[in-house]
């Protein structure tokens, strides 16, 4: 038996009963770190009218309980001045298990903030690292963290950033979303975008956090207005791959990474726009010869055969081959 797969702790065997909140502690272990305001309310008013509908789950732990599911209910509870609440108790786990056994409880309902989950995935990692000796392979972390791989691939790039970066997110998540700014999706897509310009055109980049700063204040000041533009900077990093003017490219990008109103659709356009331009063109037009390919002109209607007589038209002048 693993000792650090959740199933090893058993459910099943787990035994309900009344515990007093004052013999509860929270789990030091817990990754979620915030609890926003408005969905503590709603959960405090719905305790306070139906009572806990959904036991919380425990370990005992000396004399008392540390919880492994329910910091929000017994949270709320406890503002309530509730004596005791519903709760499965559980055998202890180990640290790892403790770990694992919250994150895949909480896989099954709402998912925490992305960040919450990346420093403490971090910490997963080296407890696996402790007991077997290895590195754990994406596809280890999701069967065992009940994460998807993607959510793995975008925890990790949190986790790269800077400490003070880290910061700067929690105190957004702290805000109401509709205040949010500097995102976690904003880091994970700036993160991305600069990897790629680091890969494709390194000399670009000498100092990534100058050109973070860069960045952060370029948004601030809505001089980049979406977050989603960011993938527009991967575009032009990798101007070689449709045959776009490598230093238009280049030129562009230093320009974008200095202090100034240069925003990333400007960029797009001075550089490699055309040259996306053509070659999704291209693959319209290719896509639209292999369908025509397989057509019989029998079955053609008045109005596509007028259709394709155009399209010859506007090929001819375009190449050369009819009137300009």
């Amino acid at each position: 038996m693993n000792p650090s797969d959740p199933s090893h702790v058993s459910a099943s065997a787990a035994k309900l009963q009344q515990i007093p909140l004052k013999q509860i502690s929270r789990n030091p272990d817990n990754p979620r770190i915030l609890f926003r305001q408005q969905e503590m309310d709603e959960l405090l008013d719905s305790i306070q009218r139906w009572g806990v509908q959904v036991p919380i789950a425990v370990y005992k732990k000396g004399r008392g309980y540390v919880l492994i599911d329910g910091e929000r209910r017994w949270r709320c509870c406890m503002k309530l001045n509730l004596e005791a609440i519903p709760a499965l108790v559980q055998e202890e786990p180990d640290r790892l298990t403790n770990i694992l056994l919250m994150f895949n409880i909480h896989g099954l309902r709402e998912q925490w903030d992305l960040l919450t989950i990346a420093l403490k995935l971090r910490e997963i990692i080296a407890l696996i690292e402790e007991e077997t000796g290895q590195t754990p392979t994406e596809g280890e972390l999701s069967d065992k963290a009940g994460l998807k791989r993607g959510v793995i691939r975008r925890c990790r790039l949190l986790l790269a950033l800077p400490s003070r970066y880290h910061e700067m997110i929690l105190k957004e998540l702290s805000k109401p979303k509709s205040q949010q700014v500097l995102t976690e999706d904003f880091f994970i897509e700036m993160e991305r975008a600069l990897t790629t310009v680091e890969r494709a055109m390194p000399e670009v980049i000498p100092n990534r956090d100058a050109v973070r700063r860069v960045l952060i204040s370029k948004f601030r000041d809505k001089i980049i207005d979406n977050r989603v533009h960011f993938r527009k900077i991967a575009k032009i990093a990798r101007a070689r791959n449709v045959e776009g003017n490598v230093s238009s490219a280049t030129q562009a990008l230093e320009r974008l990474f200095e202090r100034n109103d240069y925003s990333i659709e400007q960029a797009f356009e001075d550089s490699v726009s055309g040259a996306y331009h053509e070659r999704d063109m291209l693959t319209r037009i290719n896509s639209l010869i292999d369908r025509l390919r397989g057509i019989d002109p029998r079955s053609l209607d008045d109005e596509l055969l007028e259709a394709l007589r155009e399209l010859e038209r506007v090929a001819e002048r375009l190449t050369g081959g009819g009137p300009r």
